[in-house]
C-alpha cells in the first residue's frame, strides 16, 4: 500500500526534473522521458498491481504539464505498465534486457499514438518527418536513461517494500 503512496511524490519529483532539466538535453528534437522510465522500472520488478498506480499518476502528472489530451499519457503509460506486467519474468529472468524491452516498445507506442493523434485534428506532422526527428532522438536518450532510472527505482522500491525482491 506504502509503494502506491509513494508513487505521487516520486512522480511529482520527476516531473519538476523533467520539465525543467531534461527535457533540455534534446537530440535534434527529441527529448527523455522519464516518467516513462520510470513506470517501465517498477513494472519489471513488480510481481503486484501497483505498476498500474504509478502509471496512473505518472500520466495525470504529465497531462498537466503537456499541450495533448490527458487520455494520451495516461494510455501511454498504462500501456507501458501492462507491457511490463505481461513480460515479467518471460525474457531469461533479465529485468534489465525486459526494460529495454518495455522502454522501447512504450517509447514507439505513445510517440504513434500522439502523432495520430496529431494527424486526426488536422496537424501536418508528417510520420516520417516526426520518426526521424523526434520519436528515434527520443528513443535513444530513452535508453540512455534506463541504467541510472534502474538504479534510483530498485533503491526506492528496496527502500519501501524492503525484503521483496523478488529477483
Amino acid at each position: 500500500m506504502i509503494a502506491n503512496f509513494i508513487s505521487i511524490p516520486v512522480m511529482l519529483l520527476l516531473s519538476v526534473l523533467q520539465t525543467t532539466t531534461i527535457s533540455r538535453i534534446a537530440l535534434i528534437n527529441g527529448s527523455a522521458d522519464i516518467i516513462l522510465i520510470a513506470v517501465a522500472c517498477w513494472g519489471v520488478k513488480e510481481k503486484g498491481y501497483n505498476a498500474f498506480v504509478w502509471a496512473l499518476v505518472g500520466g495525470l502528472v504529465v497531462a498537466l504539464n503537456t499541450a495533448m489530451p490527458f487520455y494520451i499519457p495516461i494510455l501511454s503509460y498504462f500501456f507501458v505498465a501492462i507491457l511490463a506486467k505481461l513480460l515479467f519474468g518471460r525474457i531469461w529472468q533479465s529485468p534489465i534486457l525486459m526494460l529495454i524491452v518495455v522502454v522501447f516498445v512504450g517509447t514507439l507506442f505513445q510517440h504513434l499514438l500522439s502523432i495520430f493523434y496529431l494527424q486526426v485534428n488536422g496537424v501536418n506532422a508528417g510520420l516520417i518527418n516526426s520518426m526521424q526527428n523526434i520519436t528515434l532522438p527520443s528513443l535513444l536518450l530513452n535508453l540512455f536513461f534506463i541504467f541510472p532510472m534502474y538504479v534510483i527505482i530498485s533503491d526506492v522500491r528496496q527502500w519501501v517494500l524492503p525484503g521483496e525482491d523478488y529477483e
